[in-house]
């Protein structure tokens, strides 16, 4: 999820103008070039490698994205879900994705990474904005998200964006492992 501790002095200066875009099938490869870099570089400590390997094939497959932004039989793009890319210099450097929750009037963050380079820049508040956007216009009321317990500088980023801890959950995703998430959420 987001990342914090940020690395201020080694993203270029030119961070300050990201540019957030609505992905689409053409944006998948790039999508998942990105998740397995940070999740290499990030959850390492958090997780064991195993569990890494197994969620990125697992949430990380062309097909299990496709799922956020598959066009309808008519073509149309989904209306209440979606990926969000963000580019610094037109290099995709972080992403968000979203889709309806279990409850009515709840949209779920369901991914948010940014290389770590790019932390505390406003990137990964801007990907959050983006989602909020959408979940408004989806007539949501409130955004949703599970974190890692063990990961508390995404903890402490998501708190910083408006999230406060609902809950917590262990939820068995299959292989053998678990997930010990917190379970966020933010009114918006």
């Amino acid at each position: 999820m987001l990342q914090s501790q940020p690395q201020r002095d080694s993203a270029p200066e030119n961070a300050r103008s990201v540019a957030i875009s609505t992905a689409g099938p053409d944006d998948i490869d790039a999508v998942r070039r990105l998740a397995h870099e940070i999740w290499r570089r990030h959850y390492p400590g958090i997780i064991a490698a195993e569990q890494i390997e197994y969620m990125l094939e697992r949430g990380y497959s062309r097909e299990a994205l496709l799922r956020f932004v598959a066009h309808d039989e008519a073509g149309g793009a989904p209306e209440d879900r979606g990926i969000a890319l963000a580019r610094v210099a037109e290099v995709p450097v972080g992403f968000a994705a979203w889709c309806p929750a279990d409850t009515r009037g709840v949209m779920k963050l369901e991914r948010l990474y940014l290389l770590p380079e790019y932390h505390g820049k406003g990137i990964g508040r801007s990907l959050i904005e983006h989602v909020v956007e959408r979940a408004r216009a989806a007539a949501c009321r409130r955004l949703t998200l599970n974190v890692n317990r063990n990961n508390t500088g995404s903890v402490r980023a998501y708190e910083r964006c408006g999230f406060a801890i609902a809950g917590r959950g262990d939820f068995p995703i299959g292989g053998g492992f678990v997930m010990e998430d917190f379970i966020m959420e933010r009114e918006i």
